[in-house]
């Protein structure tokens, strides 16, 4: 019960504040829009509060009527006052998530790592193992710029400000008159943000992309990251054990500038521009964190000498830095610690420099060397206390971070490389396109063995074309490091020859040479579809196969990156094949790498919403095959998503917190699998009825006859790319109907605009249903009780069917879809009905009955999401009227419902 009390009482507060907003936001519309916008916005409220909560259908009936008949200026406001107030309750939600981790439980409030250290011991890992999986552990959070988040950073920054003031408003120890201050600053930023226009003029550039993500990358390693990291490194010493004080096992990756899959607009000179952004950013939070480190170090020789290694140090630096010591020794003589910091500190804004000066460093590991100088004299001279303070946060920072904030990786389709390749071959006459894949593996594998260039210098080579790529990559490893970038990911990677043919056009740059030692990047393939994933195994087992790539794998460090899409492959076999075949394909990924001797990274490319692989990542990593982990995993973080788990130091840190402590339980934990061989064997037959099942009624809903167009015409899709919410196209191909060269963006983010969200559920009923009907009923109950990946998936699944609302659907179908199309809507009725009786049998009590407070906030959410599906409907049906098709304010209106709904649904795309 006094669990249950916390929790009403947190939920209390959360309410509280959202009220307060609430009164706040409508003050502004009052003052600003006047009593009678304010007046109508509280009647759709009160209306929608109606229908939603005590099912009133005269208050249905005139919600519809009162948005059918509201002007285009009525509708702009109503949206605009709607999607505020989602914004201003998000804000709400993110500041009590943070509450909750600091008043929660002991395990909770102190870490999630400690618990995890205590459980992983109490299992009889001993405390050195557990140190050395933390050594040599890389969690990689990798930021891409897929559109999913709908707001501009106008309004982020806004809202970033009123949560930090929420924040300190919530400080008990605050007097009444601080809370009269917040309050007033608080007013005025909800004025501020009424006032800024939430939509885009134009599309972002990826620089623009880049600037704005990069901005959460450059937040958590100020904030977030060091604090979690002295967490890590205080648990460790309390156990007894310790790893090196530079240790740090969780660096950021990034896509943005580097991600040219179907982006135009990703050319070889933006993704200079981006690097020289992320060097930028990089070398200022290194100024800025050198500053308060050179102020601490004042240790005095009068009272302990620093080491002879330190002496000499200074001495050989003396002559070089004269005009830096003559400034700082005049008052810190007798202070080495100063006088060396006062020279790092002046190399590194050289370094920022462009160009870099001659007294520059060439490469963090040499800043890193002149810090562990630093750091062995204090230990020498009984000062291993102060050395683990600010010392090791910034040596952490270095290793963190390096000079580019965060790892570049390049992405391009398999086909673009094949494209390249014809062009160069048939400079020797040699026809590569009439080759099969076996026979063009065969030979690319001959051509990277040996040493004949394909493009001699003086051959053209177009900026377009993917070797241009390679040229530009070489010239920015040679300027800042093969840190810089990691991998090279290829998308659509089918068979062996799409990973040989990036090798090929890598050694054409010098990027590669397998005669003379080099390999200055990984090979990354990324298996998308369904048929990809089912042959993973045997395309991995043919490539580490190829002498010349094996070669390559062994000069990484016999380590090799695979990549796993959730996106496209949940729109070609649906959620539920999508996830078991990915599954299969991570447990044949560790099999295949034990027969050939080589350490396996699996890179998640994960979205927002759990049709595109979303959900909390810590459980997902939890869920992983047994075996699979060893201490590495990636995993992207795209859209709104960025901004909900990292828009927030407190948030930063706890989320970092949930996703390495799961890493490393996995891996310690969970070498074996948690049930007999032969209970897991029986489970698998049960997933395979499951999967084939659904899969089928997945294939047969969207190959059924005009399924097309109900997609078009029930959803907002077409209209999604007037949101110029991202740089990239929308399809990959030219063409501008269908959905096989649809992004899995823009058709998740279209079903969840309508609610019907099927790429997060459509199929499992069927499937369940089919396995029941097997007689695998009870082995259901036993997976979902036992089985981490099993009851991850449904819970996911389960979330997802909370959050479809078919009443509102509905509304969409009946204004929008064609009568003869209308068929399709009744298919996705029945089989909703389905799945929610099917994991309700397994989870019991409704859906979310075990998460109580979710199911509240969502169903308050709902109240104020219905005006805007309703007016998105009406305005749907204006903007696809001929006479409407120019008229720019209706269009808006419209875009402002899409932006309301994604702010009041979260995890949109």
């Amino acid at each position: 019960m006094a669990l249950l009390d916390d929790i009403d009482r947190r939920d209390r507060a959360l309410r509280d504040d959202i009220r307060r907003l609430g009164r706040q936001l409508g003050d502004t519309l009052e003052r600003q829009e006047g009593p009678e916008i304010l007046a109508l916005v509280e009647r759709v409220r009160i209306l929608a509060r109606s229908l939603r909560r005590d099912g009133d259908q005269d208050a249905g009936r005139e919600l519809s009527e009162l948005l059918a008949e509201a002007d285009l200026v009525d509708a702009i406001l109503l949206a605009r006052a709607f999607t505020t107030f989602f914004h201003l309750a998000n804000v709400a939600e993110q500041v009590h998530r943070i509450e909750e981790l600091n008043t929660g439980p002991r395990s909770a409030a102190s870490g999630r790592f400690r618990a995890t250290a205590e459980r992983v011991l109490d299992r009889g890992v001993d405390a050195a193992d557990l140190a050395a999986l933390v050594e040599r552990a890389d969690l990689r959070p990798v930021v891409t710029a897929h559109p999913t988040e709908a707001s501009r950073r106008s309004i982020l920054d806004k809202l970033s400000e009123i949560a930090v003031l929420l924040g300190r408003r919530n400080d008990t120890s605050v007097p009444a008159h601080e809370e009269e201050r917040i309050d007033r600053r608080i007013q005025v930023l909800i004025d501020q943000l009424w006032q800024t226009d939430e939509i885009r003029r134009e599309k972002p550039r990826p620089l623009d992309e880049a600037r704005s993500i990069l901005w959460y990358v450059e937040q958590t390693l100020r904030h977030g990251l060091p604090e979690l990291l002295d967490d890590v490194h205080g648990v460790l010493d309390d156990l007894g054990v310790a790893v090196p004080s530079e240790t740090a096992p969780i660096r950021f990756g990034t896509w943005v500038g580097g991600d040219r899959d179907g982006n135009p607009f990703v050319t070889p000179e933006v993704t200079r521009e981006v690097v020289g952004l992320q060097r930028s950013l990089a070398l200022g939070l290194l100024r800025d964190e050198l500053r308060p480190l050179l102020r601490e170090l004042s240790m005095s020789v009068e009272i302990r000498p620093a080491s002879a290694e330190l002496d000499r140090w200074l001495k050989e630096r003396a002559d070089d830095y004269a005009d830096v010591l003559a400034d700082v020794g005049r008052i810190n003589d007798g202070e080495p610690y100063r006088l060396a910091l006062a020279i790092i500190r002046q190399r590194v804004e050289e370094t920022a420099e462009s160009p870099p000066t001659d007294r520059a460093y060439r490469h963090p590991d040499e800043l890193a060397e002149d810090l562990a100088v630093l750091h062995r004299s204090l230990v020498e001279h009984d000062g291993e206390l102060v050395a683990q303070g600010r010392l090791a946060r910034v040596r952490r920072l270095v290793t963190a971070s390096g000079f580019h904030l965060a790892t570049l990786d390049i992405r391009e389709h398999a086909r673009r490389h094949h494209e390249a390749l014809s062009r160069l071959f048939a400079l020797h006459g040699e026809p590569y396109d009439e080759l099969d894949r076996g026979a063009r593996a065969e030979r690319l594998g001959e051509e990277l063995a040996g040493r004949r260039p394909l493009a001699p210098a003086a051959t053209p080579v177009d900026q377009a074309d993917a070797l241009a790529v390679f040229h530009e990559l070489r010239g920015l490893l040679d300027a800042n490091g093969d840190g810089l970038v990691e991998s090279y990911i290829v998308s659509m990677t089918t068979g062996v020859d799409d990973l040989l043919a990036v090798a090929v056009l890598a050694r054409e740059a010098g990027l590669i040479d397998l005669a003379a030692g080099i390999a200055r990047f990984s090979i990354v393939p990324l298996f998308e579809t369904i048929d990809d994933l089912r042959n993973i195994g045997t395309t991995m087992d043919q490539l580490l196969s190829t002498p010349a790539y094996r070669e390559l794998v062994r000069l990484r460090g016999d380590h090799q990156e695979v990549m796993v899409g959730y996106s496209d492959s949940n729109k070609d076999g649906g959620i539920t094949t999508s996830q078991w075949e990915i599954h299969q394909a991570l447990r044949r990924l560790r099999d295949v790498a034990a027969d050939h001797g080589v350490r396996i990274q699996v890179f998640h490319g994960r979205g927002g919403t759990i049709g595109r692989g979303g959900g909390p990542t810590n459980k997902s990593i939890l869920g992983q095959p047994a075996g699979l982990l060893d201490g590495e995993v990636k995993i992207t973080e795209q859209g709104e998503v960025i901004s909900d788990k990292f828009g927030l130091p407190e948030l930063a840190h706890r989320n970092l917190d949930l996703a390495f402590s799961a890493l490393i339980e996995a891996s310690l934990s969970h070498r074996e699998p948690l049930v007999d061989r032969t209970t897991l064997h029986r489970w698998d037959e049960v997933m395979e009825i499951v999967s084939t099942s659904a899969f089928a009624a997945y294939r047969e809903l969207i190959e059924s006859d005009g399924f097309v167009e109900y997609f078009r015409s029930s959803t907002p899709v077409e209209e999604l790319a007037e949101l110029k919410i991202g740089s990239r196209p929308a399809r990959r191909g030219g063409s501008d109907s269908g959905i096989d060269d649809l992004r899995a963006i823009p058709w998740v983010f279209g079903w969840t605009q309508s609610r019907q969200i099927i790429p997060g559920w459509y199929g499992l009923g069927t499937g369940l249903a089919a396995a029941r009907a097997a007689g695998h009923g009870d082995s259901l109950v036993a997976m979902t009780a036992q089985w981490p990946f099993f009851a991850t998936f449904v819970s996911n699944v389960e979330m997802t069917l909370a959050k479809t609302d078919l009443t509102i659907a509905e509304r969409y179908v009946e204004r929008l879809v064609a009568p003869e199309h209308r068929a399709t809507f009744d298919t996705i009725c029945a089989e909703h009905a389905l799945t929610t009786a099917e994991v309700d049998s397994l989870t019991g009590g409704g859906l979310l009955a075990q998460l109580p407070v979710l199911q509240r906030t969502l169903a308050v959410r709902d109240r104020y999401l219905d005006p805007l599906n309703v007016l998105q409907v009406e305005l749907l049906a204006r903007t696809r009227e001929p006479a409407a098709a120019a008229d720019e304010r209706c269009r808006r209106a419209l875009l402002l419902t899409v932006n309301g709904v994604a702010a009041g649904l979260r995890n949109t795309g």
